[in-house]
């Protein structure tokens, strides 16, 4: 099997390119040809790149298509797999891989198709205005892409000329979702039904469970608003006799991560930290805490966390609760609240329930999170696409050895 892998990659790298890497490797790693055709946001530079970039996101031909163009003819793909698109890609790669008679698959890492900022996320909460709208125009009032007028124009109405084309339900075989919250949400939205699967995203290689012996909890992940920081601050700031509570991670936020970390004795600010290391905190640690305001696309520092045995204290949010299992792999509290996250974690501690959900926080990432579940079902996804348009059943895929 012969996959083409597209993906816009992002200026700040995030777990969505990390998660394209992973699939990569993991497809390489069993024996499917993997070519990656890859994009990045850095050739947009000057007022004659941006108008251009801005026109193709109606369907206007750019260099990015003949390149994929290019790429189908000579590598001849089974099947394409996209994921990132926007901006430099566009949406007409799937019109571009249709015309080539190629199958292709789209992961829905977010709810880029139904909101110009693509988080369903605005003024520190979540919005759903313009789901259901004719013209979505509650994200131009409100300038839902980078605050810009102009932008949100752009973003808004290149969406709605693919939506008018038919773009999402003729142009793109399968999408994938990583959720069942998220496939909702897209039905909701307008996707079809039918065309939406769910897989999640993964963790390989098995990092095996760690000790939990560190006596700290730890945040891992951009330092950012819809994160939930300031919840997760003011807890700790009511909380003077909480556990260290270790931060991770950058962002707009930071300035305020680091005035705790310097005026409460139980935070530790410890900046950017490589991959490896961040795990390793994880397996320390009592728990991860993950207080998002917002719906997430799947967080992998979730599945990290489950994968080293550590119990996730997240908001009860969007995909969360679907991930969690209250009381027996983590604990969930209502997004926002800071108190009650706080009250969440001190009866933890005086059940001393923590340690008890290790194995079980294991044993739901080996059953759901590992590479070789992940194998299976992106290869079922993409031999029932391939298949479909030949009316035959595809062959089973094999077990794994």
């Amino acid at each position: 099997m012969k996959v083409l892998m597209v993906h816009n990659r992002y200026q700040q790298r995030g777990g969505e390119d990390a998660v394209v890497d992973a699939e990569v490797a993991l497809l390489r790693s069993n024996g499917i040809e993997v070519r990656r055709l890859d994009a990045d946001n850095d050739s947009i530079q000057g007022i004659g790149k941006k108008v251009q970039v801005s026109l193709s996101q109606f369907g206007l031909p750019v260099g990015q298509d003949r390149r994929l163009s290019r790429t189908l003819a000579e590598f001849r793909p089974d099947i394409v797999h996209v994921h990132n698109w926007f901006p430099t890609l566009t949406a007409s790669v799937f019109r571009t891989c249709q015309q080539a008679q190629i199958p292709v698959v789209h992961t829905l890492h977010n709810y880029r198709l139904l909101c110009a900022n693509a988080t369903l996320f605005r003024d520190g909460h979540v919005c759903e205005d313009c789901i259901g709208t004719l013209l979505r125009t509650p994200g131009l009032v409100h300038k839902c892409y980078k605050g810009s007028l102009a932008g949100s124009a752009v973003a808004t109405a290149g969406m709605l000329a693919h939506w008018g084309m038919g773009t999402w339900h003729r142009s793109v075989d399968k999408f994938i979702a990583l959720t069942e919250f998220a496939r909702l949400k897209m039905i909701q939205g307008g996707l079809p039904e039918e065309k939406i699967a769910v897989k999640p995203n993964f963790v390989e290689p098995d990092p095996g469970p760690g000790s939990g012996f560190g006596g700290y909890f730890v945040y891992a992940g951009r330092l950012a608003e819809e994160k939930g920081l300031r919840t997760l601050l003011q807890c700790w700031t009511d909380g003077p006799r909480l556990p260290l509570l270790k931060i991770v991670g950058t962002g707009p936020l930071e300035s305020e991560v680091k005035n705790a970390a310097e005026n409460l004795t139980n935070v530790e600010y410890c900046g950017s930290v490589a991959g490896d290391k961040v795990m390793e905190l994880m397996a320390d640690s009592l728990a991860t805490i993950c207080p998002s305001l917002w719906f997430e696309g799947m967080p992998r520092v979730v599945i990290e966390s489950l994968a080293v045995g550590t119990p996730v204290i997240a908001s009860r949010i969007g995909c969360y609760p679907e991930m969690i299992v209250d009381t027996e792999t983590g604990a969930l509290f209502p997004a926002g609240d800071a108190i009650g996250l706080g009250q969440r974690i001190r009866d933890l501690l005086e059940q001393d329930s923590l340690k008890n959900m290790r194995a079980k926080a294991r044993r739901r990432f080996e059953s759901e999170y590992s590479g070789s579940k992940n194998l299976l079902a992106v290869l079922s996804i993409y031999r029932s696409v391939m298949y479909s348009s030949k009316l035959v059943s595809p062959p089973a895929v094999p077990a794994l050895t």
